[in-house]
């Protein structure tokens, strides 16, 4: 009984070994096939071009910026990308089903960027950006975003152009390059800026690494004349969000009004016509149990807690890839082989938007924590790569010699 696995072991092992090789040599085209079939669904199952919520406002304003030229619109202004973006459809005629399709294409260019700066980040490992590319393109809550009218997909796409664009930055034009994407990206959604800081962080971290103390002090000095910029921009983003009432209120996920947080005791609230940063920062400092409370809750959602009213495979799902998912990305971050600037940029950009839910409230899905993902998954997939290799240098261990080159004859065949 014990000859039979000691027998079979050796053969799967070859087996096994062949599939990693034929995957080797053909994932590209798994991923092309995956990415084509997905979107096929989605489009489908979606009703794509859906036009939902906020779609109204962005498809209002994408005609006043294309029949009138006006690109002022009151708390929109702050999406102006997006607008843009679909107002060029307009100026050449086109509708609504253009639109929807000129989502998925700029997707798929991110996704083809996506799997570049992993494999780059990887030193040209096929094997990382194959899992980081596989789980975005199979992780259908965000990949249901090209179907909808709304900023998540070209937002979803520009984040990861702002990756692919940051990763290769070695000349002062490809610094250019990079800088005009993560601009672009800041222009679709008030949150843009989580690239921007995120790259801003890397290029500490570089300029921390390598350069002369003259340069360190040069950009401390630029950080401190950024400051009042900073601090006019943030107080302009959050003029017309009503922080404080959902506050008040006790939200915790938009819309949804089964989790509600309740204060022990009356709140301590902030002058009215005070900033929206003093505001904001008045209530935290007064508040600091109740606010901490609404800030775990919403940080437990964001990083992919079950919503309540989710599907039971929905939650099954989650419960069993996210801890799996972050527990690499922290071996990823950990992973001294992969560049710490980019390491620092991934984790930044997920760690700023987790940050500004803390502030502000979680979503009813996943649009607030779906376009970070992808970032994760770079660094889950980079963190795998060790137990990759040792995966595979077992079977070969496994296999017996002979085994292996049938296996390699029949590959040549």
């Amino acid at each position: 009984m014990a000859a039979a696995p000691n027998f079979l072991l050796p053969r799967v092992s070859a087996l096994a070994l062949r599939g990693l090789r034929l995957l080797a040599r053909y994932h590209v085209a798994v991923l092309v096939v995956c990415w084509l079939g997905v979107q096929v669904v989605s489009w489908h199952v979606n009703h794509s071009p859906h036009a939902y919520g906020d779609s109204v406002h962005y498809l209002d304003y994408a005609h006043q910026i294309a029949e009138q030229g006006n690109f002022v619109k009151v708390h929109y202004t702050r999406y102006i990308g997006y607008p843009l973006f679909l107002s060029a459809f307009l100026k050449v005629g086109l509708g609504r089903t253009a639109m929807a399709l000129g989502q998925y294409a700029v997707a798929g260019v991110a996704t083809v960027t996506l799997y570049r700066a992993v494999r780059r980040l990887g030193r040209g490992a096929w094997e990382p950006a194959f899992l980081a590319t596989l789980l975005y393109i199979g992780w259908s809550d965000i990949q249901r975003f090209n179907a909808f009218l709304l900023t998540e997909s070209l937002f979803t796409s520009l984040l990861l152009l702002s990756f692919w664009a940051v990763a290769r930055v070695r000349t002062v034009g490809s610094g250019a390059l990079a800088l005009l994407v993560l601009l672009i990206t800041v222009s679709v959604r008030p949150n843009g800026f989580v690239a921007l800081v995120a790259a801003a962080l890397a290029l500490a971290v570089v300029v921390q690494q390598r350069g002369p103390r003259r340069l360190k002090w040069l950009v401390l000095g630029a950080t401190l004349l950024l400051l009042p910029v900073a601090w006019t921009a943030l107080n302009q983003l959050l003029l017309t969000f009503q922080l404080i009432k959902t506050y008040r209120e006790g939200m915790i996920i938009f819309m949804y009004d089964g989790i509600l947080m309740h204060p022990t005791g009356p709140l301590a609230l902030p002058a009215p016509d005070a900033t929206p940063v003093e505001r904001l920062a008045y209530f935290i400092l007064h508040n600091p149990r109740y606010f901490g409370q609404l800030a775990i809750w919403k940080l437990i959602f964001f990083m992919g807690f079950p919503k309540p009213y989710f599907s039971a495979l929905h939650i099954f799902w989650q419960f069993m890839t996210l801890p799996l998912v972050y527990w690499l990305a922290l071996r990823g971050l950990a992973y001294r082989f992969v560049a710490r600037p980019m390491r620092v940029f991934l984790a930044a950009g997920f760690v700023v938007q987790a940050g500004i839910i803390t502030l502000t409230i979680e979503d009813y899905d996943i649009r607030f924590s779906g376009p970070v993902l992808p970032y994760v998954f770079a660094l889950a997939a980079l963190g795998a790569l060790p137990l990759w290799r040792r995966a595979q240098q077992w079977l070969e261990k496994s296999s017996h010699p002979s085994l292996i080159a049938e296996v390699s004859e029949g590959e040549s065949r």
